[in-house]
């Protein structure tokens, strides 16, 4: 385990194990009017509690969810699965607290409680939120927490629970996506990034939630993934290859600080009609692919461009926000994904203007495609099959016949290359 607010190991002062039968247990009790006046009925239920005490210490009240356990690992303490999640299981909903601490003292108690304790106590008083007896006790001289970015110029920051103690990993098996958000809390799923083993340690990317860690970054990363960046300094001091790759599962107000930050960088968003279509990626190439099969003559998809002024086009970074909901999905999930877009290879360039078209981005060259695109006005567009499409199918256009005829504009060529598209009107070499 690292205290989340040093990130530093167990042997540090600020990680104090207290012992239940100690003075410091008797600093607030679990039934406390201090819990009673911060919370209402409805809060009260809920597996998370945060509240000053009369000295202004922070004090902390979580369930351990079913599943998950603490336990000691290579960097001290640390949270393991104790059953099975498949990937893209939820692992548990977790929640933080969104506490004003200006003109509170630093120090932080964290009252962990078992699942099947807290059922029970429930049960016997259910005005009562907590068992009588947490399994652990810590006492941290710094809050368990990171800055939040909602509001950024506000002394607010996440109070988290049991979660607290999840170590940092470059290349995590969890990651958290915001399910609500409201004035003093807000909650999220955990979602299982690949299959988990009982036993495996529970690992985030602190990146996805700690935009420039304020005092406490790791130095010298000790996850030993393949992908190890070796140290961990907050989302901003990533790369852009690397924060465009964790985007999809950072929380919305990071990546709203970074573009607010890099006004030279255009968030384009573009939702992908999963019904008709799918975007696949082969040896780090992206294209379209058929969700279904189409008879010649058939309309594949519809979509809007998006015009850019040269000037813009000249001075702008564009990062393309892929939005994909597949309708037949029972759990309505939604995949998101970012691509920092190419200014030769992604955009139609027109004599005047450039065309931003979205998702179509990505439909490969073919000197006998199977889809042509016609113009209804300056922005929308509609493809045809030219010919049977079957499911899967690789979905094909003419780069060099992409005129908009509705409004007489041909494309200007930007960029050459060889083509290997195979068909036997093959023009080999490609200036487009």
């Amino acid at each position: 385990m690292v205290c989340l607010q040093h990130r530093c190991d167990k042997g540090c002062r600020c990680m104090e194990l207290i012992s239940n039968s100690g003075g410091s247990r008797s600093k607030l009790d679990v039934r406390s009017s201090t819990l009673e006046q911060t919370n209402d009925g409805q809060h009260q239920r809920k597996p998370l509690s945060v509240a000053f005490n009369p000295e202004g210490e922070l004090i902390v009240h979580s369930v351990m969810p079913e599943g998950i356990s603490v336990a000691t690992g290579t960097h001290g303490r640390c949270i393991v699965a104790t059953k099975a999640f498949p990937r893209g299981s939820i692992v548990y909903r977790g929640y933080a607290g969104l506490v004003d601490t200006s003109t509170k003292n630093d120090r932080f108690y964290l009252y962990l409680y078992d699942h099947l304790d807290h059922k029970q106590a429930e049960s016997r008083s259910p005005g009562h939120t907590f068992a009588s007896q947490p399994m652990h006790v810590f006492r941290l001289d710094g809050l368990n927490s990171v800055k939040d970015y909602c509001e950024p110029n506000k002394s607010v920051r996440q109070v988290y629970g049991f979660d607290g103690l999840m170590n940092h990993s470059c290349n995590p098996n969890v990651y958290c996506p915001l399910v609500y958000r409201i004035k003093d809390e807000m909650c999220y799923d955990t979602i299982a990034l690949r299959d988990i083993r009982p036993g495996e340690e529970l690992t985030c990317d602190y990146a996805c939630f700690d935009y420039e860690c304020d005092g406490h970054e790791i130095a010298q990363c000790g996850c030993k993934a393949p992908n190890c960046r070796g140290e961990m300094k907050g989302f901003k001091c990533l790369s852009l290859e690397e924060k465009i790759r964790i985007m999809p599962m950072c929380e919305p107000e990071i990546v709203d600080t970074f573009f607010q930050e890099n006004p030279n960088m255009t968030l384009l968003e573009s939702m992908v009609p999963c019904q008709n279509i799918r975007l696949e990626v082969a040896c780090g190439q992206t294209y379209i692919v058929a969700a279904k099969t189409f008879a010649k003559g058939d309309l594949i998809f519809s979509n809007q461009a998006t015009i850019i002024s040269v000037r813009t086009f000249m001075d702008q970074t564009f990062i393309l926000k892929l939005v994909e909901k597949d309708a037949t999905d029972e759990k309505n999930n939604v995949k998101t994904r970012y691509v920092i877009l190419d200014k030769d290879h992604h955009f139609i360039h027109r004599p005047s203007y450039v065309e931003s078209i979205g998702y179509d981005s990505f439909m490969d060259h073919c000197c006998n495609p199977n889809s042509e695109q016609h113009y209804e006005n300056a922005t929308t567009y509609s493809v045809y099959a030219r010919r049977d499409i079957r499911v899967g199918e690789k979905i094909t256009c003419d780069y060099l016949n992409l005129a908009n005829e509705a409004e007489k504009l041909e494309n200007v060529a930007k960029t050459t290359f060889l083509c290997n598209c195979g068909s036997e009107n093959c023009r080999s070499e490609i200036f487009a």
